[in-house]
């Protein structure tokens, strides 16, 4: 057997673990019974912080309660098996550091809340549409080193300003405001989520969606 044919094996077994019977009430309780959907667990390879299930995030509170475990529609988590195979590959010093998943719109609204009418609104989804969080399909992540120190990325997760955007790292690198090993972080991270199959948000380092906004809103289910 070769290594793709054990890779593609270790895959299905994984997904067949992920279709448990999911415990949680009132927040996320949208996925009850959905079998589409795979926890996502931690590994050598994997740490899971979930900020919105911790006060460390904007909001300065735990806004997850009860639903403080990782779950991804299982087309996305099958793409995220990839990116764990290539980082390895590209990188096997690091691991990924996942600070978000699937987000269930309750949620949404609330940071929605918080947002709307600030400087930080273009950076949440308007709860009204949907973000790719609520169905299942978006990672907000990170690298970790050998020591388990999270990679210097020139912003923390949800640094809600204009230096957390891909779309303008090239004209902070210029000004000094990035350097260079922090924007050398941001690429290996991008390469290693695109190569497998990801997209990035324009405005968040951190943010990538395994299929396109548009696609997974007319196909996929949001959760509530």
């Amino acid at each position: 057997m070769n290594i793709h044919s054990k890779f593609k094996r270790k895959l299905i077994t994984l997904v067949l673990v992920g279709n448990n019977l999911f415990s949680q009430v009132g927040v996320g309780e949208g996925i009850l019974n959905r079998k589409e959907f795979v926890k996502v667990e931690e590994s050598k390879n994997v740490k899971i912080l979930l900020k919105y299930a911790t006060p460390d995030n904007f909001m300065q509170e735990n806004l997850y309660g009860e639903f403080n475990a990782c779950y991804l529609h299982k087309d996305a988590f099958i793409k995220f098996q990839k990116a764990v195979e290539n980082l390895k590959e590209a990188k096997p010093d690091c691991n990924f550091i996942l600070y978000d998943c699937l987000r269930p719109r309750s949620i949404q609204r609330k940071l929605w809340a918080k947002v709307k009418g600030t400087s930080k609104e273009p950076y949440v989804a308007n709860p009204d549409t949907g973000s790719i969080h609520n169905f299942g399909f978006a990672l907000d992540l990170s690298l970790l080193d050998e020591n388990g120190n999270a990679l210097d990325m020139g912003t923390e997760f949800d640094n809600f300003t204009a230096l957390a955007e891909p779309i303008k790292e090239e004209a902070f690198l210029k000004s000094g405001r990035l350097t260079q090993i922090q924007l050398g972080n941001r690429k290996v991270l991008r390469n290693i989520m695109l190569k497998s199959g990801f997209e990035q948000r324009p405005n968040e380092w951190w943010h990538y969606d395994a299929l396109p906004a548009k696609f997974v809103k007319k196909r996929y289910k949001i959760i509530e």
